[in-house]
């Protein structure tokens, strides 16, 4: 269904605001454009990013980057394997007699929070955490407490170092829209991280370029973006694919199917595309799906993803419908 002119003008200041702010990303550091494109994605898509890299590359500040540029409050809590539940979501203040018992609210309560070092909390509070990302709401004695809106959480983690670590659940890595590295910058690159950044914090220097309640706006407006039924059932008979492999023992869930579609219409819109395409969703298969799947040991994930793209056909393009049919 066409685009009223109300909903065409939503999407293209929606476009226009998603685009600044992954302008201001993109500037912020060096050489981080796919990093970057990948993080607002997850971000517009009303999801969770997940950056797996070695030490030192700049998953912390790509993700502090990003929290400031959407304003509102944001929060990094380092995870150690000492860290508890209430250190996080908060806690409970038991009556004194004078005073009612109260919540103290945890640093979670924020709109952008970035978890440091993942996979170093424990397996509980992990639980918790991803608990709280999915329902975006916490739990403490029998009140439930609403996170702020809009709540954009980003988890790194080093993933050649498993010394102190606990291993993330597939079911637990399903929680993140998106999965993506930095990598190493080239020399040149590394040249002008000295000349830009030796001297001072580059997330002190980021201003926001939209505030929260903007940004839930932005989240709603990428419902907007059209699919053909085509480019759906192509999405679906990719991810079908998955858990029909050899190499598979858990493909790809239900929930990887709507994150990801959200993940497509997300960058049809800083694209300033039409409509989403089959080569939107061939571009985000691997960030949105790889790192949810379980494979049997020796295989690889994106072996798995790469043989998965060339084995499902692309549907051919649909004909456009007579002007004269009925």
């Amino acid at each position: 269904m066409p685009l009223d002119e109300l909903q065409a003008l939503a999407l293209m200041r929606a476009r226009d605001q998603a685009r600044a702010v992954l302008g201001v990303v993109r500037d912020a550091m060096v050489e981080i454009e796919q990093p970057a494109l990948l993080a607002i994605c997850a971000l517009l898509a009303d999801g969770h990013l997940l950056i797996e890299d070695v030490p030192g590359v700049g998953k912390t500040t790509l993700a502090r980057v990003v929290a400031r540029a959407i304003g509102g409050h944001d929060a990094r809590i380092q995870c150690t394997g000492d860290l508890s539940a209430e250190d996080v979501v908060g806690r409970l203040i038991p009556s004194d007699g004078f005073r009612d018992e109260t919540f103290e609210r945890g640093p979670i309560f924020a709109n952008a929070v970035v978890f440091d070092e993942f996979n170093r909390a424990t397996q509980r509070v992990q639980s918790a955490l991803l608990a709280a990302m999915e329902e975006r709401v916490v739990t403490a004695g029998k009140q439930r407490h609403a996170l702020p809106r809009p709540f954009f959480a980003v988890g790194t983690m080093n993933p050649h170092d498993n010394s102190g670590t606990f291993e993330l659940g597939f079911a637990q890595r399903d929680r993140f829209a998106i999965r993506t590295g930095l990598g190493y910058a080239s020399a040149r690159g590394e040249v002008d991280l000295i000349d830009r950044f030796s001297a001072f914090d580059v997330t002190a220097e980021i201003d926001p370029i939209i505030a929260p309640g903007d940004l839930v706006k932005l989240q709603r407006a990428v419902e907007l973006v059209r699919a053909s039924a085509s480019v759906k059932a192509y999405l679906v008979d990719l991810v079908r694919a998955t858990r029909d492999h050899p190499d598979v023992l858990v493909g790809a869930s239900p929930r990887s199917i709507l994150t990801t579609f959200r993940c497509c219409q997300a960058l049809t819109m800083l694209r300033n595309d039409p409509e989403v395409t089959h080569a939107h969703v061939r571009e985000l298969f691997a960030p949105c799906i790889e790192h949810r799947l379980r494979v049997r040991d020796g295989a690889s994930p994106s072996a798995v993803i790469v043989d998965m793209l060339e084995r499902v056909p692309v549907p051919a393009a649909e004909e456009p419908p007579l002007a004269n049919a009925a």
